[in-house]
Order: C-alpha cells, then structure tokens, then sequence
C-alpha cells in the first residue's frame, strides 16, 4: 500500500463538513517520479476520510467518507466528514485552522493494479495505469509543491439560514471547462492572428471566454478575452491575470454587457484556482481607481502588443525601402534606457526575505505548470 501526494490540490468544505478536493492530475511526472494515466481512477470508487496523515492506514478510525469522480483531466474526490463524531469534527475544525494560516495539504492511500516503466521529459518515470484507491487525508507535508486548503467552513448554527449560492446565468459567456495551464510568455495577438479562419466554433469557445450572441459564432472577431494557447492548447496565467485586470478597468475596461463580467469572471478564475492561484478579486463596474495589481498585467500585456505593432509596422516599410520615423526611434530609445532601470526598481521590491520565499514558490508552480505548454 503507499500514499501519493499531489501537486494540485483543492478542498472546499461546506455546511456539514462537506468537501471536495482535487487528488490526482494526469499526465504529469510528480515527485515520486510517477505519472498518473487517464483510466488510472475508477468513478464511484468510494473511499475513507482519514483524521490526518493516513492514521486510519494504520489503526485510527476514520473520520469521514468519500466517492471518486474522474473529470477530463483529474480525478475529485467528494464528500464529508461525520460531524456528529468528536473525533471527525476535532480533525475538520484542525484543517480549517490550518487553512486559516496557510497551512495543510492533502494526500490519498492506493494500491498498484498495474504499472510499467517508461521514461517520460528526459526521466525514468513509473507510468500508473490503474490504481485501487482507498483512502484520502489531510497531512503536514506532501510531495508535490503548493497543495493547500482553499476553504473551510464550519457546519452553520441551528438559528443561521444556509448560505445560498449565487446564480450566474451563462448566455454569451462560455462555461468553465477543466483545462491544463501553463506559466509561459504570452501574446495575446499573435495567439488570436495563428488561429485559422476556418476552425469550428467549439475550437474557438475553447479559446476565448466570452462571444457576442448576437454575432457570427464562427467569426472569431466576435470572440474576446482569449487565454488559451489556440484551439485545445493550455489556458496561460498571464491571459487570465490580463483577463480580471480589464473587468476590473485596467486598458479602459471592456465592452461586453456588466451581465456577462461575473460569468467571465469565473471561467477565468476557475482556471487560476487550477493553476494554484488565488485570483484577484472582481470589482465592481462602476467605476473608480484602478489597482496596481490591474494596471500591471495589463501595461506588460499592452508594452508586448505596441513592440509587435511596432515591429509589423517596421517590416513593412522596410519592404517599401522605407524606415520607421526619427521620433518612433527616439521613443523606442527611452525604452531602452528605461526599463533596465524598472528592472533594477523591480528587484528592490523583491528582495526582501519574504519576497524572496514567495518567489521560490511561483518559481516551483511556473515550472510545474510550464510543462503544459
């Protein structure tokens, strides 16, 4: 019997202990030097909620129970903690503090069904075709970078009304969906301009965000926010970070109907969560100053279009036998003198011990998630 800890986790706990958490992602090598195969999951599967680091593998009784379901790209387990039971509402209430500080990540007991070896990104690696699992728990340390509790709330008192989940009505809007994500450069233009005119309207759903109902569906000029590396490519960080920015106001702000921002709004967070981000929040339309947390991904997004606008526009006129103007160079040169001094500006901020802990992360999930792409 072993134990796999995975590098994407996440748990959400409701009213009853309730939760769902996130347990395995295929096709990536995690640090026990196995890649998990699609079809390696049974759906229905049901298993047991260990109190915390796999005790009821050894003689502890469980404090929970749970079922499998295989989604297209990961494996979710769904289900609750015995509320009723000292002991199972002591192991919740550990791992809703544990949340509360940043701490705490997940784990799942299994048994091999069948395997073989293969090499896979310039590594041996296990290839696990079929697992029997059993059991998941909280634990103190897993092996994959970033897993975490993203919420966690208490079973709520006898006089409180349960919480009632906001409807979000997806018209124009187009519906979260599972997706890789990758951390790599991003240009939004050159991804739109490399998308064939001819290609199917589930391939460019599968791009963007948001079409105008009352366009051409097949005309990708009615299509916006696009955050994903072409037809059936990885969504990308950066695009979806750009994304929230302009709802938010960041570049003017956008122009589809406010109806549709909070729809958008969650297909792109949706994509950040499984990227083990938190994204930023939504703000409301109405106006008001826009965050730096917005103005930034937006102006490098808008420095990467106006340098390729600007070398399009080169390339042209050197075609004629021409050059761009006197002024465009000398502009071109404040650029240059001035971002090696934004660098340097840059790397102040980020010096700082704690600066510098965070960095290491986003270093560790960037590369983890560059693979993707």
């Amino acid at each position: 019997m072993d134990t796999k800890r995975l590098d994407l986790v996440e748990l959400k706990a409701g009213d009853k202990g309730e939760f769902s958490a996130v347990i395995a992602t295929y096709g990536a090598v995690d640090k026990d030097g196995d890649v998990t195969l699609p079809g390696a999951h049974q759906a229905g599967q049901r298993v047991v909620v260990s109190p915390y680091g796999h005790a009821s593998m050894r003689s502890t009784l469980p404090v929970g129970a749970g079922t499998l379901h295989v989604e297209a790209n990961r494996t979710v387990v769904k289900g609750s903690y015995f509320m009723d039971i000292p002991e199972a509402r002591s192991a919740f209430l550990t791992m809703k503090r544990l949340h509360e500080q940043g701490l705490g990540e997940w784990s799942y007991g299994y048994e091999v069904r069948d395997s073989e070896m293969g090499e896979q990104d310039g590594q041996r690696v296990r290839f696990l075709k079929s697992q029997d699992v059993f059991e998941v728990s909280h634990v103190l340390h897993g092996a994959g970078i970033g897993t975490r509790t993203l919420t966690a709330k208490e079973a709520a008192a006898d006089h409180q009304e349960p919480s009632v989940p906001e409807l979000v009505q997806y018209k124009a809007a187009i519906r979260p969906h599972d997706s890789a994500v990758t951390a790599r450069e991003w240009d939004g233009t050159a991804v739109v301009a490399a998308i064939a005119d001819d290609v199917s309207v589930s391939d460019l759903r599968s791009v963007f965000t948001w079409v105008d109902s009352n366009g051409d569906p097949e005309a990708k000029t009615n299509y916006r926010f696009a955050h994903h590396h072409g037809p059936g490519g990885p969504a990308n960080v950066r695009a979806l970070v750009t994304g929230i920015a302009v709802l938010n106001g960041a570049r003017g702000g956008t122009t589809i109907p406010d109806g549709d921002r909070k729809a958008v709004y969650n297909h792109l967070a949706a994509h950040l969560r499984d990227a083990d981000r938190e994204p930023p929040e939504l703000r409301s339309a109405e106006g008001g100053q826009v965050k730096n947390i917005d103005r930034l991904p937006a102006l490098l997004d808008e420095l990467v279009e106006v340098v390729a606008g600007i070398r399009e526009v080169g390339a042209s006129r050197a075609a004629k036998g021409k050059s761009l103007s006197s002024l465009t160079f000398e502009v071109l040169g404040w650029a240059e003198e001035d971002l090696p001094r934004i660098t340097t500006e840059v790397k102040g901020i980020l010096a700082s011990p704690r600066e510098v802990a965070a960095r290491a992360y986003v270093r560790l999930l960037q590369q983890r998630h560059r693979a993707a792409g």
